[in-house]
């Protein structure tokens, strides 16, 4: 059916909840303040609900967990931040065929992390193989660097239906809401 976004009390974002009946329940006990709902409702005997499209938690919920959830370099975030091109020849890349590939390879001690790890194409990832740039003979097109807001905003709605990402954005433009504090 659908999916529901939801924000801390600070109104930064803290998961997308899949079920919508799960965010009906968060409505529904008092965790959450419904501020966008979807046309659609669910019925039972008695009652009509509106499915809750982005929710506001009433509480601030601690995210020690996540607080470095867009610091790692996980392949989504890596090719969108370099826009799915390869960042030695400039191929374009799908999520299937690209690859992520440590500047300073994790074998030299590089870290594992955004402003260290760049998309890359298969030949070019094998070309480098366990040297730098400057080692294999290659030049970065761009140096790699953390994500920016808007890189952040397309990783969350990179896998959301096009219904579920106009309803959330036109809610968060809105009510004038950013996603993380800086």
């Amino acid at each position: 059916m659908t999916r529901c976004m939801v924000l801390n009390a600070s109104y930064e974002y803290l998961n997308i909840e899949d079920s919508w009946f799960d965010s009906l329940m968060l409505v529904l006990e008092g965790k959450a303040i419904p501020i966008e709902h979807y046309p659609e409702v669910v019925r039972s005997q008695h009652c009509t609900f509106q499915l809750p499209a982005v929710v506001v938690m009433r509480y601030q919920v601690a995210v020690k967990k996540r607080t470095k959830l867009f610091q790692m370099p996980t392949k989504k975030a890596v090719f969108i931040r370099d826009n799915f091109e390869c960042q030695y020849c400039g191929a374009r890349l799908t999520m299937g065929a690209g690859t992520r590939d440590h500047v300073v390879p994790r074998a030299l001690k590089g870290p594992d992390s955004l402003t260290n790890v760049v998309a890359s194409c298969k030949p070019c990832n094998g070309r480098k193989a366990n040297r730098t740039p400057e080692q294999a003979g290659m030049v970065l097109r761009s140096r790699p660097r953390p994500l920016t807001d808007e890189e952040k905003i397309r990783c969350v709605l990179k896998t959301c239906r096009s219904k579920e990402r106009q309803t959330w954005l036109g809610c968060l433009k809105r009510l004038g809401i950013t996603l993380w504090s800086n």
